[in-house]
This record gives C-alpha cells, sequence and structure tokens, in this order.
C-alpha cells in the first residue's frame, strides 16, 4: 500500500495524476452499532491512492483547500480484517454514507498491529469504532484522509454505543450528528442572505452551522403542510423536501417542545445556481 501522507503530492506529479488502479467504489452495509473513540491524537491513512473513486464519491468531487479550517470533516469507521489474507492484523478504514461505509484505505501495518486487538475487543461487544476524520486533496491532487484518533491503550472513549441522534447537547441547544448529507431547497429565494456564507477565495465549500425549525409549505403538492425551515445566523435559507421533513420531523419536534435549539453542521457552496447549502445530519433519526 502507498502512504500519500495527508494527500499532497510533489508538484511534478500534479498534471499526471494515475488513477488506473483506483479500485470502485466499496460500500459496507452497517449492521452492529457505533461507538466514538477517543480523538486525542492524529493519525494518517495509507492507500488511499487504491481508493481515489471512493473518496471524490464522498468529497463530491470538489476541490479541498489546504488549510486545515478547510480540509472536510467526515466520520471514520476502523474495521478489524484478522482474515485479511495480506496482513492478519490490518484495519480497514471505512468512511460513514448514509446507512453504509465505503472503504478509503487502512491503517499503516505497524500501527494496524497496535489497534487491532483493541478493535476486535469491541467487535465482541458487537460495536464498531468511530473517529473524527478530514479529507484532502481533490482537483490537482491526490484525496487523502487523517483521522483525529488517540493512541493504542487510550481508545476507550464513551463506554456506549454512539447517540444515534445527538453529537452534543447542553441547556439551551442541541447539536445533532453529522453522518450524512441532506439536501435544502429553496435557496434560490434567499440569496441575499446566503451571499453572506458564500464560500471566500480558492475554498470550494465553507463550514456553518444552521438552526432548523418549521415552516409551512406555499406552492405545490404539499401546499399548507409543514416543513423542516433552515436558517443561518436566524435567517431564513431554505427548507427541506416534505419526504425529509417526515424523515427528521420526530427529533427536531421533540427537542423543540424541550425549548432547545436544533442546530446541525452544514456546509455552502458556490454553484452556477447561487449559494446552496447541504445539512449533515442524523443517518438513522428513529434510533435514541
Amino acid at each position: 500500500m502507498t502512504n500519500r501522507g495527508f494527500g499532497s503530492v510533489d508538484d511534478n506529479e500534479q498534471e499526471s495524476l494515475d488513477y488506473s488502479g483506483a479500485e470502485p467504489p466499496k460500500f459496507s452495509d452497517l449492521q452492529v452499532d457505533l461507538v466514538s473513540l477517543s480523538d486525542d491524537g492524529r493519525l494518517g491513512v495509507v492507500g488511499e491512492s487504491y481508493y481515489q473513486e471512493a473518496l471524490r464519491l464522498v468529497a463530491g468531487g470538489r476541490r479541498i483547500g489546504a488549510g486545515f479550517e478547510e480540509h472536510l470533516p467526515v466520520t471514520a469507521v476502523l474495521v478489524p480484517e484478522p482474515e485479511n489474507p495480506w496482513d492478519e492484523d490490518a484495519v480497514r478504514v471505512d468512511v460513514l454514507a448514509g446507512s453504509r461505509t465505503v472503504k478509503v484505505g487502512y491503517l499503516s501495518r505497524d500501527r494496524a498491529a497496535e489497534y487491532q486487538p483493541e478493535l476486535l475487543e469491541l467487535g465482541v461487544k458487537g460495536v464498531l469504532g468511530t473517529c473524527p476524520a478530514r479529507i484532502t486533496g481533490g482537483g490537482d491532487k491526490y484525496y487523502g484522509i487523517y483521522l483525529h484518533l488517540a493512541g493504542p491503550g487510550e481508545l476507550s472513549g464513551d463506554s456506549e454505543p454512539a447517540d444515534a441522534v445527538v453529537a452534543e447537547i447542553t441547556a439551551s441547544d442541541v447539536l445533532l450528528r453529522n453522518d450524512w448529507s441532506c439536501t435544502v431547497t429553496k435557496e434560490e429565494a434567499h440569496q441575499d442572505v446566503l451571499r453572506e456564507y458564500a464560500p471566500t477565495g480558492k475554498r470550494q465549500y465553507r463550514e456553518v452551522v444552521a438552526s432548523l425549525g418549521f415552516c409551512v409549505i406555499g406552492t405545490g403538492k404539499y401546499r399548507g403542510r409543514e416543513a423542516i425551515e433552515v436558517r443561518l445566523g436566524g435567517r431564513r435559507v431554505g427548507q427541506l423536501t416534505y419526504a425529509m421533513t417526515e424523515r427528521y420531523r420526530g427529533i427536531v419536534d421533540g427537542f423543540l417542545k424541550q425549548n432547545l435549539e436544533v442546530t446541525c453542521e452544514a456546509f455552502t457552496v458556490l454553484t452556477m445556481r447561487g449559494v446552496e447549502v447541504e445539512l449533515r445530519m442524523p443517518r438513522d433519526p428513529n434510533r435514541t
């Protein structure tokens, strides 16, 4: 496996990236619970050159800036592979994509041997470990990914499977989990607000925090019914489709009834149609 560090390549490679050896994206269904591991550390992933199509899919094809604040945040899932024919100590790195994961690389051979025993212990309990991760590269560079992960022996993190809905909660607000992307509609009517949150400079996207409430659908098949309204800085920038509203209605309404502000991670992108918003939401809102 080739280690390209954190996704960078030499300048003389940038014009001739070779993806011929890249594998097609390989998805796996999630059949076990997930548990958050301690993120007190930073760890590289190897073999990303073989999984460029998967990384490009997760990144939406966008070119990611060089600064840390521009790296694309995702959730990594660590999968021990004692049955791997090439390395019985192997640890596969997947990225959470809705209700599935997609393979994007491996831990290096020496690091995998250190981490696999603890990950196998989690497997006995019927869970897989997750940690925050960030994707780099794109454009004229290979995509890469690195993990925010504590060292072996320090992974305990949460003692129970990760909450399927809540990432953080305080006395006044709740931040939902950021497992998968959810499209916002009606942004075209709110470009005056969205322009304030547009990516700047050479950045392809901008991280923001959106708040959620309810509004009445004004036109179309579901006119008069409620949709989940999306706000930035307290101002409306769009709404979810009726189908997505029904998917998330229960958790949003439930937290609002507790007098909590409901928020989620999001990012804005600049397209031919103007500034658009994409939310990061829980993959399974019906679990608690």
